[in-house]
């Protein structure tokens, strides 16, 4: 059944642009605050300036959703709930998220306020969905990765909004899972300030320097029909750090062809070429693609010989500054005056059958000069410093009265106002119903198969065989997590864990992908049938969805969360330990944000008893949809043992592995040197972590067996270039 009204969101990164959204027919706008903001180089609004957006919003029938899309520091977490306060209190419509401990607190102090899930979040199938629905959240905004199929698919499954991107720049990476910018320069996409390291130029295998990381801008007005039948509660057009004329000239193309298509879907959907190429010439990249909505990945969609944006003409701009930038909207209401001698004067203004009145002083009898009707006509039709349009006044009076004109003025100000509040008040009523009570999983931190007795446990997680048996000759390694899909593809390896587990005391783990996706649905059976066999413990989860899952099949091993599930705070912490038996480190914090990170939030050594942290591994930076081999090269599809690695070589002649998993068809996009905290663990054995986590990606047997060496046996560290990441500097 096609929706008789879908949301057309548009973005503001300051008062110019959501003036520009709401005269461009926006019915949303998301726009970003102070603190906060996923656009932390946007020029953003501030307190009042939000109050103030949400009255005209209001008043126009428009929502405003406040982006709260970063993630946050214990350190900032006290500043949010004042921040948001008078917000709600002014009525926001809603605020997107992406750190769990954000959305926890958004609940417990606002609890009438709609939640919509970041795209950052990186839900991509029916599971994340329903895990965050169970949570609260009204809204997901997904993986923009994602088809029409699989948006369909969460709508049906879950009946929640779903908030899809139609237009504008695309991140190469999933969103929220990019570390590129945070540890070549500090810059974290996770807190608003990624410096596009992905719109740069990279050298191929085959010599050839192009932009293989840089996506076309997405342009998605050919299939506004799909997208509306697939389920899409919100049509979301990108651009934060655009210009006014952006916002107002993508905003008002998209609203044309919404209402053309609802207004007639059996009726032919033509575009007209004068719009289309308005939408290129506005600022847009060299090329436009349409998105993943319809295919999965293609060098099509990439720019690959030019990163740069092209301009917009004079004629262009100036034609969309006319019609809606240099213009204030109005609302058109009708009024009435009484004004007699002796009588009360009384104004009366309505608007769409909302009706306020109000007295003023009593009308003497005129001296001289009695208001005539005209006059009082043209003085009660002055509306200038409103967002009203006089459309018809009636006058009755008796021709013969008098009243200080400061008195009139000040009723029809004192009338306006009364309007204007019964109508935003009417536009700003909260209707949010959810169940705000965030479910805990049968098990958890409690797990009588949990080993947190044991603080500072050696482990690793391997991705080839040859890995994981180099792992299992060294005694001092008690936990193994092995790529479930490895293990998954070898019988042989199967049961060589199966003898290993039997005979030793080392607990084995299978590791999830990193991306699960429907395309991978038919891999389940197989995961289920391993999690289940009794050499593993557990399941290493990198997704929302794939602890879903878990949940969904009552799964009774332990689950351990990996590093891109994110927890910075100790809110996020306290939410996730209702689910996990231990949780892996966030890799963006540094030394005194990790020893408080935990229970209570201060430097509390214990508090990490439940935690694990990586201090080895090659750190995977970006996991992309798209293939830098098939971009550059061509496509291999092999899903042969381990992974296939291609390189690509920046400006500065650093070399970045990037692993194809074939399987799944997703990227991996590593670090050039890899994380080595081996000259820190005097300071990090102290805080007391569960475990300590060695990482093998792309190491053969060889330097496998020397890394493992280094940190068991204290010999020197094998490799001359490394990173201690952020645990020295963090991430801004």
């Amino acid at each position: 059944m096609i929706s008789s009204k879908v949301e057309l969101l548009a973005p503001a990164g300051d008062f110019s642009c959501f003036m520009a959204a709401v005269n461009a027919g926006a019915d949303a706008v998301y726009l970003g605050g102070p603190k906060f903001g996923a656009r932390a180089y946007a020029n953003n609004f501030t307190e009042t300036e939000i109050i103030e957006a949400l009255k005209i919003a209001h008043l126009f029938n428009k929502k405003i959703y406040l982006t709260v899309n970063t993630l946050v520091k214990n350190v900032e977490l006290d500043e949010l709930v004042p921040y948001i306060a008078p917000l709600y209190k002014a009525g926001l419509d809603g605020v997107i998220v992406q750190d769990m401990g954000v959305l926890e607190i958004m609940q417990r102090h606002f609890p009438d306020m709609a939640i919509h899930a970041s795209t950052q979040m990186t839900i991509t199938g029916i599971y994340g969905a329903k895990l965050l629905k169970n949570m609260g959240v009204c809204r997901i905004v997904p993986a923009r990765e994602l088809s029409l199929d699989e948006i369909k698919d969460i709508k049906d499954s879950t009946g929640l909004e779903i908030e899809a991107f139609i237009h504008g720049a695309v991140c190469y990476s999933y969103s929220g899972q990019c570390l590129l910018s945070s540890m070549l320069g500090g810059r974290s996409g996770n807190r608003g300030r990624c410096a596009g390291p992905c719109r740069l130029p990279y050298t191929g295998e085959n010599g050839k320097t192009v932009y293989p990381l840089s996506l076309k801008d997405m342009y998605t007005l050919p299939i506004i029909p799909e997208l509306i039948n697939a389920g899409v509660t919100s049509f979301k057009i990108e651009g934060r750090m655009k210009s006014a004329e952006y916002v107002a000239g993508v905003t008002s193309v998209y609203r044309k062809y919404i209402n053309k298509y609802l207004a007639n879907p059996k009726r032919e959907y033509i575009i007209d070429k004068k719009d289309e190429e308005l939408l290129k010439g506005l600022y847009i990249r060299s090329d436009i693609c349409g998105g993943y909505y319809k295919q999965h990945n293609s060098k099509d969609m990439v720019t690959i010989n030019d990163a740069g944006y092209s301009g917009s003409s004079k004629e262009t701009l100036d034609s969309i500054r006319s019609q809606y930038l240099n213009k204030k909207p109005s609302l058109d209401i009708e009024g009435s005056v009484y004004v007699h001698k002796g009588e009360q004067i009384k104004y009366a203004l309505s608007y769409n059958g909302i009706c306020v009145s109000d007295y003023g002083g009593t009308a003497s009898a005129a001296q001289s000069r009695p208001l005539s009707a005209e006059e009082l006509k043209e003085r009660f039709s002055k509306l200038g410093d409103t967002y009203f349009n006089m459309k018809t006044i009636a006058v009755d009076t008796d021709g013969n009265s008098f009243a200080p004109i400061k008195a009139l003025n000040e009723l029809r100000r004192s009338v306006c106002g009364k309007l204007e509040s019964a109508i935003t008040a009417q536009n700003s009523a909260r209707h949010v119903t959810y169940d705000n009570k965030i479910p805990k999983r049968t098990g958890g931190i409690n797990n009588k198969n949990a080993t947190s007795d044991n603080t500072n446990l050696l482990a690793a997680s391997v991705t080839t065989a040859e890995q994981l048996k180099i792992v299992c000759g060294f005694s001092k390694i008690k936990r193994l997590y092995a790529d479930a899909d490895l293990l998954c593809r070898d019988a042989s390896l199967q049961k060589y864990t199966a003898d290993l587990k039997e005979n030793s005391d080392i607990q084995i783990y299978a590791a999830l992908p990193y991306i699960l996706r429907k395309r991978s649905y038919k891999y389940l059976p197989e995961y289920r049938q391993l999690l289940e066999s009794d050499c593993i413990e557990g399941a290493l989860v990198r997704n929302l969805d794939e602890l879903q899952w878990l949940i969904d099949i009552d799964y009774k091993g332990q689950i351990i969360s990996d590093h891109t599930i994110y927890t910075w705070n100790n809110e996020a912490y306290n939410t996730y330990k209702r689910f996990f038996d231990r949780i892996t480190a966030p890799l963006e914090l540094n030394q005194g944000e990790l020893s408080r990170l935990g229970h209570g939030g201060h430097s509390d050594y214990s508090a990490h008893s439940d935690m694990e942290m990586l201090i080895y591994g090659y750190l995977p930076l970006m996991y992309s949809a798209n293939c830098v081999k098939n971009t550059i090269d061509k496509c291999v599809k092999s899903d042969r043992e381990g992974q296939n690695i291609y390189r690509l070589t920046d400006r500065y002649k650093n070399v970045f592995p990037v692993a194809q998993k074939c399987r799944h068809c997703y990227n991996i996009l590593y670090n050039t040197v890899p994380l080595s905290l081996f000259g820190q663990l005097d300071s990090i054995t102290p805080m007391g972590f569960n475990a300590l986590r060695l990482d093998f990606t792309m190491e053969n047997a060889d330097e496998t067996k020397k890394i493992l060496e280094c940190y068991i046996n204290g010999k020197e560290f094998p490799i001359k270039n490394f990173t201690n990441g952020h645990y020295k500097r963090g991430a801004e």
